[in-house]
């Protein structure tokens, strides 16, 4: 049998179902990662064992090669217990909803200033989207920078994100952006610290600055409330296919101003059906049962992200866009701990991700705007052994503003 690991560098997010279906497994199933026994939790219930701290760890868990391009050396993400939580604390204090509006005020004022130049041409929506939400992100954690700097900035943070799947020359572009953002942020948190640079309390520069943490770990912590934002431009440049393929009656509800609702759920299913990132992983503490999959001490476990979010226990026609699925989740549909889980799962106290509202809200935000927007898209197809991906005419959209094209205009 082939290793999931090989399948996952040639198949990419299809990786999982290729090795599920050749091993004749279930929805959890054993296999073999990095020559390592593997327990592959595909459904939710699952799913609750992955983020259950008595069974599984997950510092350690992902290779080296890729914990330290993604997240940086002694990032919170590798780290488990009372450690994770101390570290994590520093991320709830920064990434408090609350503080949220001036980050999205900075997105809506940016998306609208782009938009303005999209009229007539044909747009890179993901550059456009990297663009902005860098600005912003970087506005919004303290830094006031040119414009040139703040889009220097943010095409390095892209570059780390885009290198994760170890496709062709991306993973050493990734490098080579991580290399050179840890030397900036490293720059800013000593500037901070030797009263070269003033911030305002509270920010995120701010607060990692003022962290006990040495100044080459306060910038990758940095970066980690950084480089998530930027990534989102992924998943911003799955909204335009999308939209795409809604009614024109939907568009109309989803830019009115009294379509919040729809606006939310439109972006959950954004979330739900993008492909990002295809799994997680972390390593048994302890042997045990998982949905009747035997688990021995050292296992590597791995969360089938895309099978989970595609489970047809809980997502009737999973595969299917369905605009307002999410609509019946309360007046803002809200993420579902083990059973919706593209940027992870579990509990906000434990490893799920702290900046997953803001992650919905941006999305919400482009899609307000792209909804005033015809979308013409060269192709909406995606390449899935390419991770992370992009609908492959997200360089090459032509935006018609909906009153010119009703108008019979450009």
């Amino acid at each position: 049998m082939t290793d999931l690991g090989v399948l996952l560098m040639r198949h990419g997010y299809r990786a999982v179902e290729r090795d599920r279906a050749a091993r004749d497994g279930g929805d959890t199933y054993v296999s073999r990662l990095l020559g390592r026994r593997t327990v592959v939790i595909g459904e939710p219930e699952g799913a609750r064992a992955f983020y259950d701290e008595s069974l599984a760890r997950r510092a350690g868990a992902i290779p080296p090669p890729l914990a330290w391009l993604l997240f940086g050396r002694g990032a919170v993400h590798g780290m488990d217990g009372t450690a994770h939580r101390d570290r994590k604390r520093l991320f709830l204090d920064v990434l408090d909803p609350g503080g949220f509006d001036l980050l999205l005020d900075e997105v809506r004022t940016g998306l609208a200033a782009r938009s303005r130049g999209w009229v007539g041409r044909t747009v890179d929506l993901h550059d456009e989207l990297v663009t902005v939400y860098g600005a912003a992100v970087l506005r919004w954690a303290g830094l006031d920078l040119p414009q040139r700097d703040a889009d220097t900035v943010s095409r390095h943070l892209a570059e780390i994100v885009d290198g994760f799947g170890f496709a062709g020359w991306a993973y050493a572009r990734g490098w080579r952006g991580r290399q050179w953002a840890e030397r900036w942020a490293r720059g800013v948190i000593d500037d901070v610290r030797s009263g070269n640079l003033d911030v305002a309390p509270g920010t995120a520069v701010h607060t990692f600055a003022e962290s006990g943490l040495d100044a080459r770990t306060a910038g990758v912590e940095l970066l980690n409330v950084l480089r998530p934002t930027v990534a989102v431009s992924w998943l911003g440049a799955f909204v335009a296919p999308a939209l795409a393929a809604t009614t024109p009656r939907q568009r109309d509800v989803l830019r009115s101003a009294t379509g919040e609702r729809e606006r939310f759920a439109f972006a959950q299913e954004v979330r739900r059906t993008s492909p990002f990132v295809p799994a997680l992983t972390a390593r048994a503490l302890r042997g045990g049962t998982v949905s009747g999959v035997r688990v021995r001490t050292g296992d590597r476990l791995l969360l089938d992200v895309i099978g989970i979010d595609h489970h047809p226990s809980r997502w009737p026609d999973p595969h299917r866009f369905v605009a307002d699925r999410f609509l019946d989740s309360g007046s803002v549909p809200t993420p579902l701990a083990f059973e919706l889980v593209p940027q992870g799962g579990g509990h906000p106290s434990g490893h799920r991700c702290p900046g997953e509202s803001l992650t919905l809200r941006l999305l919400v935000e482009t899609v307000r705007v792209l909804a005033g927007f015809d979308a013409h898209l060269e192709t909406a197809r995606i390449d899935a052994s390419r991770m992370p991906t992009l609908p492959d005419g997200s360089h090459r959209v032509r935006l018609t503003p909906v009153d010119l094209a009703v108008a019979g205009g450009v």
